[in-house]
């Protein structure tokens, strides 16, 4: 058995396997087959082949491996947005809400048939390194071939945009050669010097917007919000400014009217929808399955049953303003269970709701959203001393929610005054962030970001937080320990 120290997986080129369509996943992760290598060279010949390889760099988005478990699971429950329900029994599941996650924790660590969160992000990284060595010798249109190959550096630049948050310093593997080699964790700077130029040349060779057709691949406006985000987090206000005024300007996109119609059944990738995992029976998507995870066990939701994996906490239902009409249609607490009967339960996420119960469900998971970069833009705006322009931005976000189904007029959530402070207006910034991007995996990244006081004191409000937990080092996951065995080049994140 060959022994790679990134992606638990069947190996580099088990990929050939998915791309000429096999049936399932290997369940053994680390087992090499070396015919696979002859498959996968043999495979890139034509357009064709190229389309498909994309293809399954996009699959681990919605997979178990990233949004449709992975990355879903860890980010909701470890906030203060919520919490595991309390009839989770799996042990595993309950860490996430504890912040006692280990080095094996499969949903972190990698020990799971999905690979866990690196896992599935390196499965991701893998593919786009795969694409970026082999399309190119493909005799094919070359603008097509242009924009795919920006596509898989879009996909790259994304993976090491979540890889490099969450657990800090990180191999950086940029081509099928690199995957074998026992390399050790590269500095974040690199990391980020690389997502930057990656994200760069796709919004070089991207398109505005694709056809109906190819809805939901990656997009100029996608590359943007994500140099935009990563700016961002790294403290470049003028350059995050930079790129989220990009999409603004590009009048490509739009506020939808009705806040929940950008999260309802046939919504995919309508005017608000920057990139998303996609969700849909229809294209051939995986179904990511929010709302099994979401739902009450007793309303059995769609064919995998109602877990109530993650739940909202009460402290943030009751955060909102009063009468924000955001706060009306994401949660819910009595529903019709298989039998018809009208049951009640704890508040629950109803915010992404499948088209039909029991049936799969089929809306996308949001990564980037029009609304998103409007508030980046403010951030980055009010960083820089504009307030009073900033202040406007969010106004936009405040003002749809306050139109309710999208010809109300409410009183609340009311504007805010062009005059706040600077530090008033980060607070309301980060505070408009909460209750519009709630529960779409944006929360922990924006208290790690804020540092460990604001971090410290949004945990202390889940009462399922161990709260010895709460320590700088929890701000950064582990290292899999079954990579470090792997591989003696890796070490391992302080306080685990």
């Amino acid at each position: 058995m060959t022994r790679h120290s990134l992606v638990p997986r069947a190996g580099l080129l088990a990929l050939a396997l998915v791309l000429v369509g096999a049936a399932s996943a290997c369940t053994d992760l680390l087992t090499e087959r070396p015919k696979d290598r002859i498959s996968t060279d043999a495979f890139f010949q034509t357009a064709a082949d190229a389309k498909a390889a994309l293809a399954a760099t996009y699959r681990p988005l919605s997979t178990q491996s990233l949004w449709g478990i992975n990355l879903q699971w860890p980010l909701m429950a470890a906030t203060d947005e919520s919490r595991v329900g309390p009839e989770e029994e799996n042990p595993n599941i309950v860490a996430l809400t504890q912040l006692a996650w280990t080095t094996t924790n499969p949903y972190i660590a990698g020990s799971n048939s999905a690979g866990g969160a690196w896992g599935g992000l390196y499965q991701m990284i893998t593919r786009a390194n795969l694409v970026l060595a082999r399309v190119p010798a493909i005799t094919m249109d070359e603008t097509q071939k242009a924009q795919m190959l920006g596509e898989a550096k879009f996909l790259r630049a994304l993976g090491y945009f979540y890889l490099v948050r969450l657990y800090g310093d990180v191999p950086l593997v940029l081509t099928p050669e690199d995957q074998a080699a026992l390399g050790p964790r590269a500095p974040q700077a690199d990391v980020f010097a690389q997502i930057v130029q990656d994200a760069t040349e796709a919004e070089a060779v991207l398109p505005q917007s694709w056809g109906s057709s190819d809805k939901g691949r990656a997009t100029q406006g996608a590359a943007e919000a994500l140099l935009a985000e990563q700016y961002l987090w790294r403290g470049d206000w003028a350059n995050a400014a930079l790129f989220a005024k990009k999409i603004i300007d590009s009048g490509v996109y739009d506020l939808v009217p009705n806040y929940i119609d950008a999260f309802l059944p046939g919504s995919q990738n309508r005017s608000e929808e920057i990139f998303a995992a996609q969700s849909s029976s229809v294209t051939g998507a995986p179904a990511i399955d929010i709302a099994a995870w979401e739902y009450p066990r007793a309303m059995n939701p769609n064919s995998n049953g109602g877990w109530g994996t993650w739940q909202p906490l009460q402290s943030f239902i009751d955060s909102y303003p009063a009468g924000d009409y955001r706060k009306e249609v994401s949660f819910f607490t009595s529903g019709i269970d298989p039998s018809g009967n009208v049951v009640t339960f704890l508040p629950h996420v109803y915010k992404y709701r499948p088209t039909a119960r029991p049936g799969q469900q089929d809306v996308n998971w949001p990564i980037y959203r029009y609304a998103d970069v409007l508030l980046m833009y403010a951030e980055a705006l009010n960083e820089q001393g504009q307030t009073p322009a900033a202040i406007g931005y969010v106004n936009m976000v405040r003002a749809r929610a306050r139109n309710g189904t999208g010809s109300e007029n409410r009183a609340e959530p009311a504007d805010l005054s062009a005059s706040l402070s600077q530090a008033d207006a980060r607070a309301a910034i980060f505070d408009e962030r909460k209750w519009e991007l709630a529960f779409e995996g944006k929360r922990w990244f924006d208290l790690v970001r804020q540092g460990f006081t604001v971090f410290q004191t949004a945990e202390a409000t889940d009462p399922t937080v161990i709260p010895a937990n709460i320590q700088p080092t929890r701000m950064v996951w582990p290292i899999p320990q079954a990579q470090i065995d792997l591989n003696p080049n890796l070490t391992q994140n302080p306080g685990y």
